[in-house]
């Protein structure tokens, strides 16, 4: 499952961002926590969607 890949660099990012005392460094990881975020975010969605049953068509 990649979602839980971007999920877990996006805990990693965040726990650098807060001990780093680097203010440029710490930009740059929250900025790529929120990309990883958005991107465990869209294929979790696209998972929730191929695991729902097909809706029925009109009768």
């Amino acid at each position: 499952m990649p979602h839980r890949m971007y999920r877990a660099l996006e805990r990693e990012c965040h726990l650098q961002a807060a001990i780093t005392g680097h203010q440029e460094a710490k930009e740059e990881l929250e900025k790529m926590e929120r990309e990883y975020k958005v991107l465990a975010d869209w294929l979790e969605a696209g998972q929730r969607a191929d695991q729902q049953p097909p809706s029925a068509g009109p009768d």
